[in-house]
């Protein structure tokens, strides 16, 4: 059904239209106005699909009131009514995208053809917009799917600049600003341990529930599935503590719930643009991971856990490890290329550069929280690894400005 507006000032010609309309079920007149002012108000009330348009009509005449419709109702349909010594109006009625016009006196299969003409165009758009709105619930069913396959080939390269804000906008993907990548690597364990089919699609689907659940305070979460069958998983990147603790808690999760060894890794971008370089970082961090023996990853795991207690060495660790401190010293200077010590050392700096970017903690503070009762070796061990004191770093941060976290 088509809703119809009639503007004509003379009476006799609405009443002669509104006959004409009758003999067609698909067409409903919803309003007849006898002025411009008055069709302008009915047609913002009932968004009339067609109207019939008289050029002459007192108050706001029908050029006028086409300009400012088209302006609130741009796709209604009109079709002007005119008189031979205004034909010079109705083509300019044209030129304001009216779909067609009718000389008076109105003859009936004239009429009959322009409406003909009207409701072809009309079922036409009407069909188009089912489509649209076909396209567009299909698009939002499937959505998750053509983002996962767009994150992947952005971060593979595949994709120019121009294409990637198209995609963005086409999918209305948001990404935060700085946007961490955590990457996840599930290696299945013997089934026959813990009883049960997993295959490697039924782990990765679990595996993405529980990180879009414990991410969901870093909002908005985008995953993907990489070409190495990994998950990656983008996310906002501050607060720093609460991104690196929530990978931790995804770790902890996936191995205490699923049949699987977890190794993950992140990396940081500051902006979008910086978004495959993080990615291919913390791939390269995985590749790292995945190749270091399983004595060197349990002693890192032990460290990170560990190093900020000061009396904490390497025969501590071994004796974690189950191995001698001699073997131990060798197979992780063979693996990482620097000394037991100088990796804690580098852990502990690591965590303190963290502690500076927060005007909360004294110095003391932070040399004790990293592993060093006495604040002059704190500085000692900083300045050896990154050539400044920390409190030459603190300065150097609030120069540059960078926020707190």
């Amino acid at each position: 059904m088509y809703k119809v507006l009639i503007a004509d000032d003379e009476e006799i010609i609405r009443r002669g239209i509104a006959h004409f309309l009758k003999k067609d079920p698909d067409i409903q007149v919803v309003a007849q106005a006898e002025d411009g002012e008055m069709a302008l108000e009915q047609a913002m009330e009932y968004h009339p699909d067609l109207l019939f348009v008289d050029i002459n009509m007192p108050f706001l005449n029908g050029l006028d009131f086409i300009e400012k419709l088209k302006t609130v109702q741009p796709d209604a349909l009109i079709l002007v009514i005119t008189g031979y010594d205004d034909f010079k109006y109705a083509q300019k009625a044209l030129r304001l995208g009216v779909f067609d016009y009718l000389l008076k006196p109105i003859m009936e299969d004239t009429f009959y053809e322009a409406l003909g003409k009207a409701k072809d165009q009309l079922g036409h758009r009407q069909k188009q917009a089912q489509y649209l709105e076909w396209a567009r619930a299909l698009v939002e069913k499937n959505r998750p799917a053509l983002i996962a396959e767009f994150l992947e080939g952005w971060l593979d390269g595949r994709f120019t600049e121009a294409e990637i804000q198209e995609r963005i906008s086409a999918l209305g993907l948001e990404l935060p600003e700085p946007v961490g990548v955590t990457l996840v690597h599930l290696e299945n364990k013997d089934n026959a341990e813990i009883g049960g089919e997993w295959d490697e699609d039924l782990l990765f689907y679990a595996a993405e529930n529980m990180a879009n659940e414990v991410f969901q305070t870093l909002r908005p979460v985008s995953t993907c599935r990489n070409s190495a069958g990994e998950l990656v998983l983008l996310t906002a990147g501050e607060p720093r503590a609460v991104w690196e603790a929530a990978g931790e808690q995804l770790k902890h999760l996936l191995q205490t719930h699923l049949p699987v060894d977890v190794f993950l890794t992140r990396r940081l971008g500051d902006t979008l643009q910086g978004l495959p370089a993080a990615y291919e970082g913390a791939s390269e961090d995985l590749r790292t991971l995945l190749e270091t023996p399983q004595l060197v990853r349990d002693a890192k795991k032990y460290i990170e856990e560990n190093f900020a207690r000061e009396e904490f060495s390497l025969t501590e660790a071994a004796d974690y490890t189950h191995v001698s401190p001699q073997h131990l010293s060798r197979v992780f200077r063979q693996s990482t290329g620097i000394t037991f010590m100088d990796y804690i050392t580098r852990v502990r700096i690591r965590r303190a550069i963290e502690l500076l970017r927060d005007d909360d903690h004294k110095m003391y503070e932070i040399a004790e929280a990293v592993g060093y009762s006495s604040q002059h070796y704190f500085s000692s061990a900083f300045k050896k690894v990154l050539g400044v004191s920390p409190m030459e770093y603190k300065k150097s941060l609030q120069k540059r400005g960078e926020p707190n976290p």
